[in-house]
């Protein structure tokens, strides 16, 4: 009996194994761009809220039905979980087949960390189409010559507007190409019409890093040198645009640094621009609809950043992209190059985006979304087209931006809270600045 009883059970145990050696053998085939049920994996990943995921997993969904050889495994975070988890897979070769990229913010990171694969054989080979792109969007997704990012969505730096708050005041709307000494003129004239605790503009410009960047690109120049070893800028070229701004502070144009200082730490609903406190706001162009829905019905504009007439560069701003990239490790490149030109290029996908990442880089799928797109994101479609002829190419990082941009914002706030002079900061900055990057 014990002898029959060991038996059954010996055939049990190798049963048990038998299907267990054939689960194992089923998932070791699947992973990383793998073959699930003869269906080719792809690995996606991007960053956003709840509402961006519904978006996303709408667009691949039809993918997958358009493709069914392709099974998407999507892999969305938050924007700070994002980068985390992004630099640990970068760290242990696992990085996603197809994941998002900042290039302004993070495109360093990676285009130096030889982890990306280049797309050009892919455009050479017809797989993805760059008809109709800005050469300015191609530029910014272009590092030593090679092409690594396509970008999702394209937005710049702007000053958004109140128009109804302008016609209260019996102000006509700002025209665009405005320069630096006309929109000076212009502000002064807003200035005296508003009462004494309401301003022209919510927040101090220079505790943004992207007014001063703006500024050195159109004078030729750079926040950093491309090796990042030196600043890219001149002391007199600071000393100007402090001056410049810190003139507005003294006229009531902007808030004192107290204000400034609360108002870079609130949320959007609670700026002085949503609270009809004040007239502008700086921020990029795609963010436009969103302080549509703070200001009580209030009709907004967009207003691009100044222009320098007598700069080497009538404009200076720097192209936001959020761009789609290919990981070097991946095993199926060829189907997620299609996938990437697809989420990019197709009239389908691209009206389900709807500019959600700000707007496209194509103008064939620009001119298909018009339709579509709110009021205030043709407002910007028009902005971009003009602006990305008048720029220098748009450049990303280098290492050690981070550690300047911390110290060039700790002396401009100096400044505001009349701590130092202008000459005395623009010297203390530079010698901090020079010592961080040796």
């Amino acid at each position: 009996m014990k002898t029959k009883t060991k038996r059954i059970f010996s055939l049990f145990l190798i049963v048990l194994l038998s299907f267990s050696l054939v689960a194992c053998s089923s998932e070791s085939s699947g992973g990383s761009s793998g073959d699930s049920g003869g269906k080719t994996e792809i690995r996606f990943a991007w960053w956003g809220s709840a509402e961006r995921d519904k978006v996303y997993n709408q667009i691949l969904d039809l993918y997958e039905e358009q493709n069914p050889n392709v099974k998407i495994i999507r892999e969305p975070s938050s924007w700070n979980d994002y980068w985390t988890k992004l630099s640990t897979q970068a760290a242990g070769g696992n990085l996603p087949d197809v994941f998002g990229l900042h290039l302004l913010l993070y495109g360093n990171e990676y285009f130096t960390k030889d982890v990306l694969e280049p797309l050009d054989q892919y455009v050479d080979n017809g797989t993805i189409s760059l008809e109709g792109w800005d050469q300015s969007v191609i530029d910014a997704g272009t590092y030593n010559d090679q092409f690594y990012a396509l970008a999702k969505g394209v937005t710049l730096e702007s000053l958004i507007y109140n128009k109804t708050k302008l016609e209260g005041l019996g102000i006509e709307p700002p025209k665009n190409g405005m320069t630096y000494d006309e929109f000076k003129d212009y502000a002064l004239e807003i200035r005296a019409k508003l009462p004494e605790d309401e301003y022209v503009i919510s927040g101090d410009p220079t505790s943004i890093e992207h007014g001063v960047e703006m500024w050195a690109r159109q004078k030729g120049g750079s926040f950093l040198t491309e090796d990042g070893k030196d600043l890219g800028f001149s002391k007199e070229d600071l000393t100007e645009y402090w001056t410049y701004w810190d003139n507005f502070r003294q006229e009531g144009v902007i808030p004192p640094g107290q204000i400034s200082t609360e108002q870079a730490n609130v949320t959007d609903e609670s700026t002085l621009f949503a609270t009809g406190k004040a007239v502008f706001i700086e921020r990029p162009t795609n963010q436009a609809k969103v302080f549509a829905k703070y200001v009580g019905g209030d009709e907004l504009g967009i207003l691009r950043y100044p222009t320098m007439g007598d700069g080497e560069f009538k404009s200076g701003e720097q192209l936001q992209v959020p761009a789609a990239v290919m990981s070097k490790v991946s095993k199926n490149k060829e189907e997620a190059a299609k996938l990437i030109n697809w989420f990019v290029n197709d009239l389908e996908a691209t009206k389900i985006y709807k500019a959600e990442n700000g707007l496209p880089g194509t103008e064939p799928v620009r001119e298909n979304l018009k339709s579509e797109l709110a009021p205030l994101d043709v407002e910007a479609i028009s902005i971009l087209e003009t602006v990305g002829e008048e720029i220098p190419p748009t450049t990303i990082r280098p290492s050690g931006s981070v550690e300047v941009l911390s110290i060039y914002k700790r002396y401009a706030e100096s400044i505001a809270f009349e701590k130092m002079s202008i000459e005395e900061a623009v010297d203390a900055f530079f010698e901090e600045a020079k010592k961080a990057l040796k």
